[in-house]
């Protein structure tokens, strides 16, 4: 259960579907995770949110496999639940 329902892939349109659609594209994602859903409740924050994390997880020396892989490791040491 969800505390914050966010915008669903049905739900979407204007900049909102446009950026749902790159990220299946561009991530290879099935499904736009729920994270990425709330953040779309503000179509603007998504739009920021998605493009840092295009600069900091798609380009530079570090390839985005390593990169979710220390991301995870950061937040199990810190106990992050989701």
């Amino acid at each position: 259960m969800s505390l914050v329902e966010g915008v669903a892939e049905d739900q979407a349109v204007g900049m909102v579907k446009e950026i749902y659609e790159e990220m299946k594209r561009v991530r290879g994602w099935d499904r736009i995770p729920a994270i990425w859903r709330v953040m779309a409740l503000k179509p603007e924050y998504l739009k920021v949110n998605w493009q840092r994390y295009q600069k900091i997880m798609m380009q530079g020396q570090i390839d985005a496999k390593t990169k979710e892989m220390l991301a995870l490791a950061v937040s199990m040491v810190n106990g992050c639940s989701y």
